[in-house]
């Protein structure tokens, strides 16, 4: 992978310290760094994975070359490429990481009853009303001392969201950063959601493509189809609906549709639980169905008491829901 921002330092000649000073000069908030540098494909990259900035990395990596007396990574034909000592210090670094991690995990004893600790989770809209609202409320008594930031993800770089402090990213799989941790947390898929005496589809317990085309639908202001598991034909249809209606928030949707001939097309998930409280029903969409998995993501090296038990929370909530 060609990294032009990376070739002034990549050619960088370093002198090998004294053996006996290595242990001691060596300043362990590096490990991240050097850990992020060994695995990314570019130093920006890696910068990302550790939540630095091109400038702290390009420094970083000054101090590690000095630190070890070699290059660890070269600029050879446009390429990002490791040294042999930079091979060889790969898993072991990885290793070290996770050893250190685990006996911190182990002496620091995480009791949320008494925590004042704050997390930050970048999730949907859809997510934040139908998974978040429901921990926060289960959080307020085990854990009342806890903060709990929401903050809404970027679409169309996910990563940006925590290079903007999330500490957790709950996005659908489709979004999904590789290399990091990744918890599956529900299936969902696209579908209708109409008024229970629609004028013309009052009998009916699905929609034709016709009818989807020929309808008038509603959306909120800040709907992302890239949020929504579509085939290519599906996404067609959703961008060339008649959109008659548009709201400031996905919340206010269902008091629009009741009583009118709108049609809002979103999440299945979220639109049972709407259905379930007011005169709304929900029917597939005339799309070819795909299941989307909803899933958590953090940064391999956040593994924190309080991120585990956040996580431990979400995995106890109670998240099916029926098709239909």
């Amino acid at each position: 992978m060609t990294a032009p921002d990376q070739s002034a330092d990549m050619q960088v000649g370093v002198k090998a310290p004294p053996k006996g000073d290595m242990v001691q000069r060596l300043n362990l908030n590096l490990l991240y760094p050097l850990d992020a540098i060994l695995h990314a494909p570019t130093l920006t990259e890696a910068g990302r994975r550790v939540s630095l900035g091109q400038s702290t990395m390009s420094h970083a990596l000054r101090k590690l070359r000095a630190h070890f007396g070699d290059n660890l990574v070269l600029m050879t034909g446009g390429e990002w490429q490791l040294t042999a000592l930079g091979l060889t210090l790969r898993d072991d670094v990885r290793r070290v990481l996770r050893e250190v991690e685990n006996t911190l995990s182990l002496s620091r004893e995480f009791d949320p009853a008494t925590t004042t600790e704050a997390i930050t989770v970048a999730a949907t809209e859809t997510t934040e009303q139908m998974l978040l609202g429901r921990l926060i409320l289960n959080s307020s008594k085990s854990a009342p001392g806890l903060t709990v930031n929401i903050m809404p993800v970027d679409h169309q770089n996910p990563r940006r969201s925590l290079d903007q402090g999330a500490d957790i990213l709950i996005v659908a799989e489709d979004m999904a950063i590789d290399q990091m941790e990744t918890m599956p947390i529900l299936t969902d898929h696209a579908a209708c959601m109409i008024w229970q005496e629609h004028p013309r589809l009052r009998d009916c317990w699905e929609i034709s493509e016709e009818q989807y085309r020929n309808g008038r639908h509603i959306v909120s202001g800040n709907e992302k189809t890239d949020a929504v598991a579509l085939d290519r034909s599906g996404l067609e249809m959703l961008r060339n609906r008649r959109i008659c209606v548009r709201t400031t928030s996905f919340a206010t949707v269902p008091a629009f549709v009741v009583g009118t001939d709108l049609i809002a097309t979103g999440s299945s998930w979220l639109f049972q639980s709407y259905a379930a409280s007011m005169p709304l029903k929900v029917i597939p969409a005339p799309f070819a169905e795909r299941e989307n998995t909803i899933v958590a993501q953090w940064p391999r090296h956040r593994n924190k008491p309080l991120l585990t038990w956040f996580l431990a929370q979400i995995r106890a909530l109670p998240l099916r829901h029926t098709r239909y």
